[in-house]
């Protein structure tokens, strides 16, 4: 059934571009995020947000850059001394450090060369405040990393409170008017993150959250279950809970720890689909955001 959804206000159900897009463009980048747009009638964009060495905050899942051309750098990911996006100041990637096509991801790590990635500006990696001056009015769904734990100076960047600050900061000043989710799956990201903000963007439920889910129902004001399209954690029974509780019920596609694989891998079925859709499910993320919005729109 169609609903509106408490925490976007979208008609459901609706689309999340994971990274993008990660199995169908280069993830996290200019070209990825407006093949979601253009290509896929993307509803919303996942992003994730990596801090580098010198605390800048960077559109990038990682932290391993070993699909990432790197100006400078070996071609090949095997013989790189530094791998993570945080042993990295942002002017030795920024303009320098290009994304490449998703197929690279079936090549193993250590076989991997880079040198035919394309140096192309839209491939680029980019600053969050980039990304919301470029984006400025699609809704956004943000995961803060465990590199927000990070300590960047002894003055005013100390670690997880400091960080969390100064992102929204970012947020408060960016342009548009668009809903903005921010997610982790650390309990201490999103207390932090709550108590700065004041509440004043809604957050995904976390762990212990979703585990009180279970035996307690309770008003969720500005809260959004993501969990996995697995029925084990998304059954018909928790989507009607959170919903009598006023919250809404996002699902990945994609791998949700190691006993719950991607089902995006491949192109999913019209019937996976089907099932997670007559659920209740309030939106979906996904990987592959053009072939399952052709999906969800023969459901619909």
């Amino acid at each position: 059934m169609n609903r509106i959804d408490t925490i976007f206000g979208l008609q459901t159900p609706i689309l999340f571009a994971h990274r993008g897009g990660a199995l169908e463009v280069p993830e996290s980048t200019i070209k990825g995020f407006r093949h979601a747009i253009q290509n896929a009638d993307t509803d919303v964009l996942e992003l994730d947000v990596q801090l580098t060495q010198d605390g800048q905050f960077v559109v990038w899942h990682g932290p391993e850059l070993h699909n990432v051309r790197i100006q400078g750098q070996s071609d090949r990911p095997k013989e790189r001394r530094r791998t993570k996006i945080y042993h990295y100041d942002w002017q030795e990637l920024e303009g320098k450090a290009w994304v490449a096509d998703p197929e690279i991801l079936s090549t193993p790590v250590h076989d991997r060369d880079l040198s035919k990635v394309p140096g192309d500006q839209d491939r680029c990696l980019m600053l969050l405040v980039d990304f919301l001056s470029l984006f400025p009015d699609h809704p956004l769904n943000i995961e803060m990393k465990k590199s927000f734990e990070r300590k960047i100076n002894d003055i005013d960047r100390k670690g997880l409170k400091h960080n969390i600050k100064t992102f929204i900061d970012i947020l408060d000043a960016a342009p548009g008017n668009r809903r903005i989710v921010v997610a982790s799956a650390s309990d201490d990201r999103i207390d932090t993150f709550r108590e700065i903000s004041e509440e004043r963007y809604p957050t995904n439920l976390s762990i212990l959250e979703q585990l009180t889910l279970q035996l307690f129902t309770k008003k969720m004001k500005n809260r959004a279950l993501e969990t996995s399209y697995h029925e084990l954690v998304s059954s018909r029974r928790i989507v009607e809970k959170v919903h009598g509780a006023n919250g809404s019920v996002f699902v990945f596609l994609t791998e949700f720890g190691p006993l719950l694989p991607a089902i995006d891998e491949k192109i999913p079925s019209q019937k996976e689909i089907f099932d997670i859709l007559d659920r209740g499910i309030d939106g979906i993320m996904t990987d592959r955001p053009e072939s399952v919005r052709k999906i969800m729109d023969q459901w619909e």
